[in-house]
Formats: structure tokens, C-alpha cells, sequence
């Protein structure tokens, strides 16, 4: 059995794009590819879903709509990182709101966005 390691799983939560549109962003973002609402990045995988835990006052980004669950896979830590910063920025950059909740966010700009939304 293999120790979890910190670049192993990442929750992305995003606000401000349907489902379909994170979708497409994560695509054009990332170069994965796709089947269904599962991308993928070489061996990363990219599950986007509807966030089962969404509220409609989405104040706290746990409640937001959209949830990414990034897996690593096979891929190295550099890649890890460089994929989600990748989605981050794109969705920044069309106007949505994106947070990535996992051990690594000191090494993702803005420190996976946390900061933007802090009260």
C-alpha cells in the first residue's frame, strides 16, 4: 500500500459557469480530454460535477456549484500543480470565480485563490 501524498487529490470549487461551461474551460485549458463530465490530462483525472453541498447564498466556496475532483494519478507534482493552476487561470481570466482546496495551495497562484474571497 502506497502512501497518500499531497499532490494526489484536489477539490476545485467554481462559481459563475454552468456545469458544460467548466467543462469546456477545463478542456481548453488543460488540452484533456473528454468523456462526459471526466477529463483527462495524461494519467490525471478531472471529475466535474455538480457540487452536491451547493447552497443558494454560495457565501462560503464549499457551497459554490461547481466541484473539480483532480486526482493525480501518475502524473509528477510539477504537473499536478501546473494543470490546476492552468484551470485556475483560465477561469479568473473569463470571470469566474475559482478556488482549489488541497495541501498544496501555497504553490498555486494567489494560493489557490483563497485570498480573493476571504471576508
Amino acid at each position: 500500500m502506497t502512501t497518500p501524498d499531497r499532490y494526489d487529490y484536489c477539490g476545485l470549487y467554481l462559481r459563475g459557469a454552468s456545469q458544460e461551461a467548466a467543462i469546456e474551460l477545463t478542456a481548453r485549458a488543460t488540452g484533456a480530454t473528454r468523456d462526459g463530465c471526466l477529463l483527462c490530462v495524461g494519467t490525471m483525472e478531472i471529475e466535474i460535477r455538480r457540487n452536491d453541498n451547493c447552497t443558494l447564498d454560495g457565501a462560503d466556496f464549499l457551497h459554490w456549484p461547481i466541484k473539480m475532483e483532480i486526482e493525480r494519478g501518475n502524473a509528477t507534482s510539477h504537473q499536478v500543480i501546473e494543470t490546476v493552476s492552468k484551470i485556475l487561470g483560465h477561469a479568473w481570466q473569463a470571470g469566474h470565480d475559482a478556488v482549489a482546496a488541497c495541501d498544496y495551495e501555497d504553490e498555486l497562484p494567489d494560493h489557490g485563490g483563497y485570498p480573493r474571497y476571504r471576508d
